[in-house]
This record gives C-alpha cells, structure tokens and sequence, in this order.
C-alpha cells in the first residue's frame, strides 16, 4: 500500500515536471516567460506570467490527472477542477490567473478562468455530492476527511471555451 505521504511527494514531482514542462513550451512559442512569486502563487494561484506584443496574463499550470491517485496511468479524457482546497477555502478555480493551463500529452490547452468558472456553473451539480471519484463527472466530490470540493469534467468541453490558447510541448 502507498503511504499519503508518498503520493504527495510523488503528486508534487509530477506537478514541478509539468510546470518545467510548461516554461519550455511557453519559451517555444516566444512568450515571454516569468515566474510568479511564491505568495502569487499560494495566495492568488498562479504560476506564471506570460508575455507576448503588448499583452501580459497570468497561468496557473494543471499537471496531467490520474481519476484515482492509485491509478497507473494518467487520462485525458477527464481532468479535476477545484471548488474547494482541503482547507475548505476557494479552490484554485477563483484565483487570479486569467488562465488555467491544462496538460495534455503533447500540449497545454490555456483556458480562460472566467469562461471555465461560467461554464462550470451552468454544467456541474454541486448539490449532488459524491464520495467516489469515479462517480464524480459534473457532481460535487468530497474526499473523506477533507474540506475540499471538486468535480470531474471532459476534457473535450473544454476546447470549445472562447478565448482557448493551446500551447504545443
């Protein structure tokens, strides 16, 4: 059995390779890469600025999502949104990035954080909670012992958000 402590662990090197990842692909594009300041990223959940002509906006960068954290292999199919973080206070979703990056296998789909809170609005039951991960698409998941509140969405719905920006690795 895997100790909490080494999925974390294992969790947090996924997420510094992702947003490695990120950066190098961002560069690719010419963007203008800057990171973002250890309280911007706690407190206002962003990452990274970028930069291109006369236009700056900040990512918070989403690594590839496994449906359960035992699983072996990551899917891209689905991927989470947060509500919530474990300490019940307003999940990444309500940041200040203007745009979450989500990993894909050969790129990062940038979705605009307002479009996404809109459309997550109107498409996930929050009054429906569940306690399955796999029973989480488009209701409310809580995991035991925790304050959190997130759901699982299709990937698809999300490339058709306006204002998409898709970022090849």
């Amino acid at each position: 059995m895997v100790t909490n402590t080494l999925r974390k662990d294992e969790s947090f090197k996924v997420g510094q390779q992702s947003e490695s990842d990120f950066e190098k692909a961002a560069n690719k594009e010419n963007y203008i890469v800057s990171k973002a300041t250890r309280e911007e990223n706690m407190f206002k959940h962003i990452d990274f600025f970028l930069g291109q002509d006369h236009f700056k906006f900040g990512v918070d960068v989403k690594a590839r999502k496994k449906t359960n954290r035992s699983d072996s292999s990551f899917n891209d199919d689905w991927t989470w949104i947060e509500f919530k973080n474990v300490r019940g206070n307003p999940g990444w979703l309500y940041g200040e990035a203007d745009f979450i990056g989500f990993e894909r296998e050969d790129d990062f789909l940038l979705v605009n954080r307002q479009k996404l809170i809109e459309y997550c609005d109107e498409k996930v039951d929050l009054e429906t909670i569940v306690d399955k991960a796999y029973s989480a698409e488009y209701k409310g998941y809580q995991r035991k012992g925790r304050k959190d509140l997130i759901t699982r969405i299709r990937m698809d719905d999300l490339n058709y958000l306006e204002g998409n920006i898709i970022i090849s690795k």
